[in-house]
C-alpha cells in the first residue's frame, strides 16, 4: 500500500478529540468518537496491507503478527509497567486490585470483556482505572487475530465472493450493534461483534468496494463532508448519546469519506501539513499515555482536573508520547535494530512478568500492607452496601418477575414497598430491619438507573415501571409505597416528561388508596467518599471539613424539589427530606462518627442509610395510617 500522509493526519483528527474529551475540555463532549475514527483507519490500513499479499500468494501470518507485535506491544508494555509502579505509590488496595485485574486482561487482549462485565451502573470509579482505554486495543487485537485467517479463507473461495461476504458481515455487525444498544448497552459499547462493522468499513474501502472518484469537485465535496461529520459528532454528541447505535454512522461514514476522497484535495493537503502528520505519527503513544497520566493526576489531586491542571496534564501526555514514539515505538519497528528472534523472546517474557505482577496484586489484595489500618478502614466502606444488593436489585434486562421481589423484615406479607432505582437498595435493607422490629415487612422494587417515573428511561426501565405500578396497585396488602430516585444527578429530572411521569406514578398510587411517601434527593458528593477520605488520611490531611456545599445542592435540585413539594400536598402523600438531616447550615456531611455516609459519590452506604433511618421510624411504628405527614 502506498503511503498517504493524509491518513496520518486523520489519526490526529482521531486522537485529539479523545484527549480533549477525557480532559473535560468544552465543546468536545463527543470526543470519544475518535476511537471510531481509529477503527475505520485500522481496518483500511490492515486490509490494504494484507489483501495484496494474499492476492499475490506471499502473505505470511507470522510476518503479519510480527508487524503487529512491533507496532503494539513495546509501548503497551511500557505503559502497563508505568501504571503498576505509579499505582503502587498512589493507589489504595482496592484500586490496586482493580488495576491488577485490568493488567491481566490487557495482556490477554480481553480488557474490553473485563470492562463490559464491570460496567454495572454503580461502578462510578471506572474512570480511575488507568488501563480503561485499552478496551479499544482489545477490540482491534481480536480483529487482527480473526480477520487475516478469515480473509485468507475468503480469498480461496474467490474474489467475487470476498467483498459481498465482508459487506454482509459488516451489515450484520451493525444491526447487532443497533439491537444491543437498547438490550445491552455496555455490550454494544465494548465488544468486538458490535464494533466489527467499523473496522470492516475500512476493509471494504481497501478492497475497492467503492469505485474511484474521478471528479475533483466530488472528491473535494465528499472529503469536506467527511470532516464535517466527524467534527459534528465531536461537538454535538455527549455521554448521554446512545452509542454506538445509528449515531456511530456519523463518525464512521465521515472517516470513510475522508479516506475515500481526500487524496489530492484541499482537505487532504491540510491533513498532510507537517504538524498534523506529526500528531498522527505519535497518535498511538499519545492515546496510550494520556489516560493513565490523567487518572493518576486526578487520583493524586482527589478532584477533577481543571484550569492549569488540564493544560499541565495535556502537555505531560504530549511529552510522554513524543519520547515513547522516539525511543520505544520507532526502534522496535525497525527490524535492523530489533531482530525477530529477540522480539519473539522478549515480548512474551515481558508479558509473563506483567501478568505475574497482576496476579501478585490480586493475591496480596492490592498490596494491603502498604497502607495504615485507619486508611484501610475508611476504604472498606466502598463495600458498605446492602447484603442483598446482588440478589434483590434488578439490572438492565432483568427477567425477575415482580412477584419474586425480595421481601425484607418479618415473615409476613409485605405491607410496605420501596420503589425506585439504585438509591432504594440500602434503604430497603434498613427498612427491612425497621419493619422486622414491628413484625412487618417491606418489598424491594428497585431497578438499575430506573427512577419510578412513568414513560421515562430505557425500554427495559419503562417496561419494569409499567409492571411495578400495576403490581403495587393490584396488591391490597401493600398499603404504603416509598418512592426514591437519584434525583440529584443534574440532568434527567429537568425534562417536562420527567415531571409528568413522576406525577403519574404518585397520583395513580394515591388514587388507588396507597399511602405514598416521597423521599427527597440525597445530596450528591463531589468525591468518591470512602476512597477520597482514605486518601486524605493517608496524605495526612484533615477530613472534618470534607463535605458538599448545601447551596449548590439546593440550586442544582431546585426544579425537582419544587415538583416534590407540589406532589407532597396531594391526598395520601407524605414526604421525608434526608438533606434536612444530612446538611447543616452550609455543608452536607459525608462523614459522621468516623463512618463514611456513602459508598461512592452518591449512593448512601449502609451506615448512611442507618443514620437517616429514624426519619422513617414513624411509618413502621404507626398502627394508624392517618397523620403520616
Amino acid at each position: 500500500m502506498n503511503y498517504r500522509s493524509e491518513i496520518d493526519g486523520l489519526r490526529a483528527v482521531a486522537v485529539l478529540p479523545v484527549l480533549m474529551f477525557h480532559a473535560g475540555v468544552p465543546f468536545f463532549a463527543g470526543g470519544y468518537v475518535g476511537v471510531d475514527v481509529f477503527f475505520v483507519i485500522s481496518g483500511y490500513l490492515i486490509t490494504g496491507i494484507i489483501a495484496p499479499e494474499m492476492a499475490e500468494g506471499r502473505f505470511s501470518l507470522i510476518a503479519f503478527y510480527e508487524r503487529r507485535i512491533r507496532r503494539i506491544i513495546p509501548c503497551l508494555i511500557a505503559v502497563i509497567g508505568f501504571s503498576l509502579v505509579a499505582a503502587a505509590i498512589l493507589f489504595l488496595p482496592g484500586d490496586f486490585m482493580s488495576l491488577s485485574k485490568s493488567v491481566i486482561a490487557t495482556i490477554l487482549f480481553s480488557s474490553n470483556i473485563l470492562f463490559w462485565r464491570q460496567s454495572w451502573y454503580f461502578n462510578a470509579q471506572m474512570d480511575l482505572i488507568p488501563l480503561l482505554h485499552t478496551w479499544s486495543l482489545a477490540v482491534e487485537e481480536q480483529f487482527y487475530i480473526l480477520f487475516p485467517p478469515a480473509l485468507a479463507v475468503l480469498y480461496r473461495l474467490g474474489r467475487s465472493k470476498l467483498v459481498p461476504i465482508i459487506a454482509a458481515l459488516a451489515i450484520a455487525s451493525f444491526l447487532l450493534n443497533v439491537w444491543s444498544v437498547e438490550k445491552a448497552p455496555s455490550f454494544a459499547f465494548y465488544m468486538a461483534p458490535t464494533r466489527a462493522w467499523e473496522l470492516l468499513t475500512g476493509s471494504l474501502l481497501a478492497l475497492g468496494f467503492f469505485p474511484p472518484l474521478r471528479s475533483k469537485a466530488w472528491r473535494e465535496g465528499l472529503a469536506f463532508i467527511g470532516i464535517a461529520l466527524i467534527v459534528s459528532a465531536v461537538c454535538l454528541f455527549s455521554a448521554r448519546t446512545p452509542f454506538p447505535s445509528y449515531y456511530a454512522l456519523v463518525p464512521v461514514l465521515g472517516t470513510a469519506f475522508v479516506i475515500y476522497a481526500s487524496r489530492d484535495t484541499t482537505c487532504g493537503r491540510i491533513l498532510s501539513l507537517g504538524p498534523v502528520v506529526f500528531i498522527g505519527l505519535i497518535s498511538y503513544s499519545l492515546y496510550l499515555w494520556h489516560w493513565p497520566i490523567m487518572v493518576f493526576a486526578r487520583y493524586y489531586l482527589i478532584d477533577d482536573l481543571s484550569g492549569w491542571n488540564v493544560i499541565a496534564v495535556l502537555l505531560l501526555s504530549l511529552c510522554a508520547a513524543i519520547l515513547s514514539w522516539r525511543y520505544i515505538e520507532m526502534p522496535f519497528r525497525r527490524k535492523g535494530i530489533v531482530k525477530r528472534r529477540f522480539l519473539f523472546a522478549a515480548a512474551p517474557t515481558a508479558m509473563l512478568v506483567l501478568t505475574a505482577a497482576g496476579l501478585a496484586g490480586l493475591v496480596s489484595k492490592g498490596w494491603a500492607s502498604r497502607v495504615p489500618a485507619d486508611v484501610a478502614y475508611l476504604e472498606s466502606f466502598k463495600n458498605d452496601s446492602s447484603l442483598r444488593r446482588m440478589d434483590c436489585h434488578r439490572f438492565e434486562n432483568s427477567t425477575v418477575a415482580l412477584s419474586q421481589s425480595c421481601v425484607l423484615g418479618a415473615p409476613v406479607p409485605p405491607e410496605f414497598a420501596i420503589w425506585g432505582d439504585s438509591h432504594a437498595v440500602e434503604l430497603a435493607f434498613v427498612f427491612g430491619k425497621l419493619a422486622e422490629q414491628h413484625q412487618r415487612s417491606v418489598m424491594q422494587v428497585s431497578y438499575s438507573s430506573c427512577p419510578p417515573v412513568m414513560g421515562n428511561g430505557s425500554p427495559g426501565c419503562r417496561k419494569h415501571n409499567d409492571a411495578a405500578l400495576r403490581y403495587l396497585i393490584d396488591h391490597s396488602t401493600i398499603r404504603t409505597v416509598f418512592l426514591i430516585a437519584f434525583y440529584d444527578n443534574g440532568k434527567d429530572n429537568r425534562a417536562s416528561t420527567y415531571a409528568e411521569g413522576l406525577r403519574e406514578s404518585v397520583s395513580k398510587l394515591a388514587d388507588a388508596g396507597k399511602h405514598v411517601v416521597l423521599i427527597y434527593p440525597v445530596p450528591r458528593a463531589t468525591i468518591d467518599v470512602p476512597s477520597a477520605l482514605a486518601r486524605y488520611v493517608w496524605n495526612g490531611m484533615r477530613t472534618d471539613a470534607v463535605g458538599s456545599r448545601k447551596g449548590a445542592f439546593l440550586q442544582r435540585n431546585a426544579e425537582i424539589l419544587h415538583l416534590l413539594d407540589t406532589l407532597a400536598h396531594l391526598r395520601n402523600v407524605a414526604r421525608v427530606i434526608p438533606h434536612d438531616d444530612l446538611c447543616q447550615e452550609e455543608t452536607c456531611s459525608v462523614l459522621l462518627e468516623g463512618k463514611p455516609l456513602y459508598f461512592d459519590n452518591h449512593h448512601l452506604s449502609l451506615s448512611g442509610a442507618q443514620h437517616i433511618a429514624p426519619l422513617f421510624e414513624r411509618f413502621f411504628a404507626s398502627e394508624q395510617r392517618a397523620g403520616l405527614r
